[in-house]
């Protein structure tokens, strides 16, 4: 993938999203915790698509008020939205993960991820 083109390939036509209304989807309890895990994937990607976070800020994110969802919810959470493929296999608390053909970014700088050094 070119960094200067976003490219799905021939005949997939593609629309942008604001990252800025998917990142306030994520917390928004409404919505399923399979569905918010995505919702925060699209809302902090990265231009690799990776969205990294701080110890406790992904449960702290989906959870309510100042309460976290808690590990085990979190993990069962992260687990779904894995088997509906809506992350990548190689997510979790620490680093959501979309695959290329899911998500790109034209812009931003290329941070390596802490968890996964391959990129």
């Amino acid at each position: 993938m070119s960094t200067s083109t976003i490219n799905f390939g021939p005949g997939r036509p593609w629309g942008g999203v604001s990252q800025r209304e998917y990142q306030r989807m994520a917390q928004d309890p409404r919505h399923q915790l399979a569905y918010r895990i995505h919702f925060a994937a699209l809302g902090w990607a990265d231009r690799h698509g990776h969205a990294s976070f701080g110890p406790g800020k992904l449960a702290a994110l989906l959870g309510r008020k100042d309460k976290p969802l808690s590990d085990q919810s979190t993990n069962n959470a992260l687990a779904r939205a894995r088997e509906l493929e809506l992350v990548s296999p190689r997510s979790g608390a620490a680093c959501l993960v979309l695959p290329s053909y899911v998500f790109q970014k034209r812009k931003g700088a290329p941070v390596p991820c802490r968890l996964h050094l391959d990129r």
